[in-house]
This record gives structure tokens, sequence and C-alpha cells, in this order.
């Protein structure tokens, strides 16, 4: 009876604990699920920081690096060959407007403008006796004692010698002119910046012999971004400063390229500054500021929004809790945040960071 009822006991026991054991089971199966399902919810949401399409007034100053480069430049070159006899200035000599320069042995052309004077000379003799011949014989033609033919050919004859003179000239006027050539002059005032030969040296024609610079005024020259497009014009003030111990100096834009460079989406402006004293030097690194003008009431949002893909500009917006691609056109940037021109409304709220990976209608949590 005792063994009967120790078996009954035993074999209730092992039933309950069976009976703990499945419910457990069953419970942490449903605790797995319900964790399964809210990670599944988390990584659904993107984590992100946001910021709010604002209006501001900008007032642009834009900053530009370049170069100084002379308002004019000539490299002068021998107009005709020889030794060069004369050549009395070197690198750094200031010189005057009509200042000799350098000369070019005159000898050989003085010589050949003499042969050329005597080579006219003796054309206009001959077209003297053919002139002499030609009257005659018109005026015994008048008086029937000459014929026709005979007329003619001597009006024939003198029109030849007429041609002949005028070959004579020119050839007498371009043995000049070489000779004139033999001696150059500086074009206007300026400095000498290159001298590429010595007295006593030949030089053909076409010869590069020195370099001349006018730097009384300095174009600083510098290309500028395209966003600023029909924001520089001529006239427009600017502070051009430098590296060197040099003081700013004021300048202004003279001019600006109307066309885009398609390689690097910049155009070309030239600052003129002005160098009477002679304290600056062609060459020189500078940086511009451009005092721009002023931009009233325009929608702005931090820099750090902006996503660039393929030569466009677009931000993710945040409209019901999910992420929407807007493409918008920039303006000038300034302290960190960017005017937009189009694209964006005021209290339109924008991703600023966290925004990689995103996709169009991901949801967000801020």
């Amino acid at each position: 009876m005792n063994k009967v009822l120790i078996r009954i006991v035993f074999m209730i026991s092992i039933f309950i604990g069976i009976m703990i054991l499945a419910v457990g089971c069953g419970s942490n199966a449903e605790n797995k699920a319900a964790g399964n399902n809210e990670m599944h919810k988390v990584q659904d949401e993107q984590k992100v920081k946001t910021a709010l399409v604002e209006i501001e007034d900008f007032q642009p100053m834009l900053q530009a690096t370049g170069t100084l480069v002379p308002r004019r430049y000539a490299e002068l070159k021998a107009l005709v060959g020889g030794e060069i006899t004369s050549l009395p200035v070197d690198i750094g000599t200031k010189v005057q407007k009509g200042q000799l320069l350098f000369e070019i042995r005159k000898v050989n052309y003085e010589l050949d403008l003499e042969q050329a004077d005597a080579n006219l000379a003796r054309a206009q003799v001959i077209v003297a006796d053919r002139e002499r011949e030609k009257n005659r014989i018109e005026n015994l033609f008048k008086e029937g004692s000459a014929t026709e033919q005979m007329r003619d050919q001597t009006i024939t004859g003198y029109e030849e010698a007429l041609a002949a003179q005028k070959q004579a000239q020119a050839a007498r006027d371009r043995v000049a002119q070489m000779l004139t050539d033999c001696s150059a002059t500086a074009p206007y005032n300026g400095v000498v910046t290159a001298r590429h030969l010595q007295q006593g040296e030949y030089v053909n024609s076409a010869d590069p012999v020195m370099e001349i610079m006018d730097l009384s005024i300095l174009n600083a020259e510098m290309e500028i971004p395209e966003p600023y497009t029909g924001k520089i014009n001529t006239g427009l003030a600017v502070t051009v400063s430098f590296l060197s111990d040099f003081e700013p100096v004021e300048g202004k834009v003279i001019a600006v390229n109307p066309k885009i460079d398609t390689m690097n989406r910049t155009f070309l402006v030239k600052v003129a500054v002005d160098n009477s004293n002679g304290r600056l030097h062609a060459g020189l690194f500078c940086t511009a500021t451009f005092a721009l003008p002023a931009e009233k009431d325009n929608p702005s949002v931090p820099a750090e929004s902006i996503v660039r893909d393929e030569g466009r500009s677009y931000v993710w917006v945040i409209a019901d809790g999910k992420a929407h691609s807007r493409e918008v056109k920039e303006g000038v940037r300034l302290n960190g945040r960017v005017m937009i021109l189009s694209g964006l409304q005021a209290g339109e709220k924008v991703v600023v960071s966290g925004g990689g990976g995103l996709t169009e209608g991901t949801e967000i949590k801020e």
C-alpha cells in the first residue's frame, strides 16, 4: 500500500514539473517575440538632428584669392637683325616713354639707305626725261608731224618710268624704316622686368630682347564662384590684402567676364589697384574682399544641411515624421548658413546631421 502511494506522489510531482516548464517556455517565447517587434520598430526609425528654415537678411562679404598683374606689359623684340651696340637699361630700371632701350648696329642699313636714295634719284631723272619726250611728241602729233603710234609709245614709256619711280620710293621708305627700327624705345612709362641679351650679341628679327611693365596700376585677377554671377559689377569697391608685409589697399572692379568657365564653374574678375608709389609688385598673391549688396528676407538653412550630388543641391525635409528629398538652389554662404533662392519656405524642417543613408519616406526620430 505504501509503495503504491509513493509511486502516485512521484508521478504527480513529475507532471507538475512538466507543466511549470511548459508555462515558463511559453512566456519566454512571447517576451522574445515582443522584443523583436520593438527592435524592428526602432530600426525602421532613423534618429537625426533637424533645424527650421529661417528668414534672414544677408550682408554677404565675399573673399576671393588672386594675383596682381600689370595693367600693361610688353615683350620688346628686335625688328631688324644685327649686333646690339647699345643696351643702357637692366632689370629694375625705370624708363620713360620714348627712352632708348637698345640699339642695333646701323652702318649696313645706312649704306642700304644711300643706295636706295641713289636708285630713287635715278628713277626721278628717268621720269623727268620721259615726261619731256612725251610732251614733245604730243606737240608734234598735234602739228601732224608725229604718228599716233609714236605718241602712244612715249606715253607708255612715261607711265613705266612713273611705276619704276614708285617702286624706288617704296624701297627707299622700307630701308629708312629698317634704319629707324634699329633703335627701340619705351612705348610707355614703366620698369624693365627682364633682359634676355647682352650688348655685343647678335639678334635676328623677332628675337625677344627685354620685357617692360607699367606698374603704376596693377590688376588683381581672380576667379569668382558661379553663384555670385550678377552680384559683382564694375565699379564695386573692393579691399585687397596681401600675405606680405603690405597694408591693405582699396580697389575697384574694372572688368567682369560674362563667360563662365564650365570646368571650374567660375568667372574672371579684375580689380584695379593704384600703385603709383611703386610699393606693390606684380605677381603678389592677394585676397580681395567684396562688400556685396544686401539680401533681404531670404530663407536660410545651416550649411551642413546641404547635400550635393552630380551637380545638384538638395536637402532632406521632414514632413509628417518622414524624410523627403527636395532640390534647392543655393545663394551666398555667410557665417555657416546658406541662403536658399528656391525650394524651401520658412518654418519647414530640414535634416542637419545624421542623414547618412536616408531614403525617400524614411521614418524619422528626432
